[in-house]
């Protein structure tokens, strides 16, 4: 799936701010694809490794990546002279500030060349099991026990209730059923006892409906939907 969103643009109106641009392109996609997982890239950048994508969602979809908000990439330039007189590659922030910043929690995002998990964008924190009734999550100290409960969203975040979402997200239904959708699709896969809070097998392979006027139509106008 491709799809070109352009904001609207009058006088008056920063149609062309970065941070307005995610905004919108967050709520248009979530009605769109609802992927768990958004890159966000300059217009003039691009990635030479076609496994970067699939690398950075190994981070989130690993056992405890449900804690990850975003995966940052470090940059890199072409057409810089051999001694990079001017400091163009900027190589003591990314290859030497951001790798120490690893050591302290993460990187900070630079504003390109970063991957999101969508439900950390839309502001809940992670999951904490330590909240969550013990009544939810099985025992799974034998083998026969090895299913892993499926956890409803509100079971851990009381704000993911649908009928509470409005005060937040605007008054678009489809945006609210698809965010505890894209949370669930995020979290690590639930195949070993050790995963308490998992993805159910085979979520992924859902088959979806092709779109109709009726959801483009939405997803145009749930960036504005207050």
């Amino acid at each position: 799936m491709f799809v070109y969103v352009s904001r609207e643009k009058r006088p008056g109106y920063d149609h062309n701010k970065k941070a307005g641009a995610m905004n919108a392109l967050v709520r248009a996609s979530a009605i769109l694809s609802n992927g768990p997982f958004i890159l966000n890239l300059d217009c003039d950048h691009y990635f030479y490794n076609c496994k970067a994508i699939r690398e950075g969602m190994c981070f989130m979809l690993d056992r405890g990546g449900e804690d990850i908000c975003y995966i940052q990439f470090p940059q890199r330039f072409e057409g810089i002279d051999p001694s990079d007189r001017y400091a163009n590659r900027n190589t003591v922030f990314f290859d030497g500030n951001m790798r120490a910043l690893d050591g302290i929690q993460g990187p900070v995002y630079v504003g390109t060349g970063c991957m999101f998990r969508r439900f950390a964008l839309y502001g809940f924190e992670p999951p904490n099991l330590d909240k969550i009734k013990a009544s939810h999550i099985k025992d799974l100290e034998t083998p026969a026990e090895a299913k892993v409960e499926a956890l409803k969203p509100i079971d851990f975040d009381p704000d993911l209730d649908v009928h509470l979402m409005p005060k937040r997200f605007g008054n678009s239904t489809m945006l609210a059923e698809s965010i505890p959708i894209a949370e669930e699709q995020g979290r690590p896969l639930a195949d070993h006892p050790a995963v308490k809070h998992g993805r159910r097998p085979g979520l992924l392979r859902q088959p979806r409906a092709p779109l109709d006027s009726t959801t483009v139509a939405e997803a145009v106008s749930v960036i504005s939907c207050w």
